[in-house]
């Protein structure tokens, strides 16, 4: 029940798993400062960072888009779809010409699109986000972008994106206290993309730091018992709460005996 198991739970590997533990232990405290000091908020950005990342094996944006992809995701920085053939395959080319001249980026030419792309467990981008992200941590990313993907920068620069970034009133630190995977979620996606997957990754890591079991994992054995929670979505709602009483009067038990009966159930 440590950060090390909440991390190994949500990663791809062992070898992935500890690289982002050892960059997690060498800043920890520095986590802590900026806000990430429960366990509801370290599973809550364990279980986003794990999802965004392709549970911590990605941290470098992938640009290497066919003609047909990138006419479907980057349309309008294109005057045609004929002109992506010449654009197919390179990703340096193509994250100059989709990335130029926004987020405080130059032209085409300036090659800032490739210098500051997508980078890190949430993907930083643009010159601009570089720099403002690189002031919150103490670290120059505008000299230094590659730094943004290092893991240890990768876990600060998510942090401080969960402590800076507001939705509906609270930041994502605050939304992770609810919990409200869903607001989180939102928050970092702009919409509720891969939210099944992010519910149980964040389940996974507030399981292994807590001991308890998540919402998530109540939703998932009471639906496989026969009893619908409604949507899986990590949130103890009016169904969820009725599913659970239903199964505590068909079973006899409550608490730790009916999560036993859940889980030994096929």
């Amino acid at each position: 029940m440590t950060i090390e198991t909440a991390i190994r739970v949500c990663a791809s590997s062992s070898v992935t798993a500890t690289a982002a533990f050892s960059a997690w232990q060498a800043i920890e405290s520095k986590m802590e400062e900026i806000g990430v000091n429960t366990n509801r908020r370290r599973a809550s950005l364990i279980g986003q960072c794990a999802h965004e990342s392709a549970k911590f094996r990605t941290r470098f944006e992938n640009l290497n888009y066919s003609a047909a992809g990138l006419w479907k995701i980057f349309r309008r920085h294109f005057a045609s779809q004929a002109e992506t053939n010449s654009f197919a395959r390179q990703p340096e080319k193509i994250a100059n010409r989709v990335y130029a001249n926004r987020m405080g980026n130059g032209n085409p030419a300036s090659g800032d699109g490739w210098r500051y792309r997508g980078r890190g467990f949430l993907q930083l981008t643009g010159r601009d986000n570089y720099a403002r992200y690189g002031d919150a941590i103490g670290e120059d990313l505008v000299a230094n972008p590659d730094r943004a993907a290092d893991p240890d920068i990768c876990w600060l620069i998510a942090a401080e994106y969960f402590a800076r970034t507001r939705r509906s009133g609270r930041n994502v630190l605050e939304w992770s206290d609810v919990p409200d995977i869903i607001m989180v979620t939102k928050a970092i996606n702009g919409g509720t993309h891969g939210l099944s997957d992010r519910v149980v990754l964040t389940g996974r890591a507030h399981a292994e730091l807590t001991g308890d079991a998540s919402t998530a994992e109540w939703q998932s054995l009471l639906l496989n018992a026969g009893f619908n929670p409604g949507p899986i979505d990590g949130l103890f709602g009016a169904r969820t709460k009725a599913a659970q009483e239903a199964a505590e009067a068909h079973f006899g038990v409550s608490g730790e005996g009916l999560l036993e009966v859940l889980r030994g159930i096929d």
